[in-house]
């Protein structure tokens, strides 16, 4: 049996690498990754290698007027903005934000690594454990961090829902392969920025964190296959996914309705569409994966207004001052924008399994 993994929204699955501002050129809207070897091969014994090499140890980013000519003769890859726009927001940019954090690569060529579905899958059936649990999971929770146990509470709770007893995982279950490689012009440079919720009187709105960053993400459409191998059928974890992906559509869906991105809820409600064809045919499951979904996307909780879970919260310092603002918890969401416009979550893929 093999999967395919259909990306949906722009997806970053990294490789734990990001491309430097002296990494790379920006030249005809295309970010131009440079090869330094075949670079010092090329200066080697000429004058101006040393006037390089300085640029390299001092520069934050690359002075074109000297050296734009090495983004034509020199460069190791070639990745398109995804709109001709960025270009000028690339150059009013700090050299800080200009690291673009790569998707995984092989010696073959990109390609979905299988610790991203199978996190992803997990969290799903943690998530459907937990819900049927309810509040009684909360108020074990809590006595348990009255005890100073939360954390490893915490932490057996996910062991027993994902695992079951006495070790028996119900990933064990499946072994999941890496995808085939997929080609570069898979791939694009986005904008993505920040969104934070604040409130105005009784409305709400959205304000941005001031400095975009850029990715190199998977188009949607595209398509990573790879081997599936199963002892028990995969149908309950799918049904496990597609109910985190309904309760997660909701949640950002309100999010957008409250932070006026129309573009934003149109995508959500194309997801929710997708979702009911999904369940209505057998065809798989919708999941969330990769870079930028956040505390949302990875807590497997799917209701944070929950009372008891806000007290637990609380009495940790990194959410503790996010939850006193009484605002909507978690107050941002990673943003990726479509033609210069906010449009998009990062990371939906459709799932599907087929016989070989």
């Amino acid at each position: 049996m093999k999967y395919r993994a259909t990306i949906l929204t722009p997806t970053l699955v990294g490789d734990g690498q990001a491309l430097s501002p002296i990494d790379y050129m920006v030249w005809k809207d295309h970010v131009n990754v440079l090869d330094q070897s075949k670079i010092f091969a090329l200066m080697a014994k000429r004058p101006v290698f040393e006037g390089y090499l300085t640029q390299l140890r001092k520069a934050e980013k690359f002075d074109f007027q000297n050296w734009g000519g090495l983004a034509q003769s020199a460069a190791l890859r070639r990745i398109p903005f995804e709109s001709p726009a960025y270009s000028p927001i690339w150059d009013r940019a700090r050299a800080d934000d200009l690291f673009i954090p790569t998707f995984m690569k092989g010696a073959h060529g990109h390609y979905l690594p299988a610790s991203a579905l199978r996190g992803a899958l997990r969290t799903a059936i943690v998530h459907k454990s937990w819900t049927e649990r309810g509040e009684k999971l909360f108020s074990a929770l809590e006595q348990q961090f009255q005890n100073e146990r939360g954390f490893r509470y915490a932490a057996q709770a996910e062991e027993s829902a994902a695992m079951g007893s006495r070790g028996k995982d119900r990933m064990r279950a499946v072994s999941i392969g890496d995808s085939k490689p997929v080609g570069a012009e898979s791939f694009r440079v986005y904008l993505t920025r920040t969104a934070k919720l604040v409130k105005q009187g009784e409305k709400f709105s959205v304000d941005w964190k001031p400095a975009p960053t850029f990715a190199e993400m998977a188009l949607p459409g595209t398509l990573f296959e790879g081997a599936w191998k199963e002892k028990t059928s995969h149908q309950p974890m799918a049904d496990a996914a597609n109910l985190w992906a309904s309760n997660q559509l909701q949640i950002q869906k309100q999010y957008a309705d409250r932070s006026g991105l129309p573009i934003l809820k149109q995508i959500l409600g194309e997801l929710e569409k997708r979702l009911d064809m999904i369940r209505g045919g057998n065809r798989g499951c919708l999941l969330q994966i990769g870079w930028g979904g956040g505390f949302s996307a990875k807590a497997a909780i799917g209701d944070t207004s929950s009372p008891a879970y806000r007290e637990i919260l609380k009495r940790m310092p990194f959410y503790a001052s996010a939850l006193a603002t009484g605002l909507p918890f978690p107050k941002t969401r990673r943003v990726v924008y479509l033609e210069n416009t906010p449009a998009a979550l990062p990371g939906w893929i459709h799932l599907e399994w087929m016989g070989i």
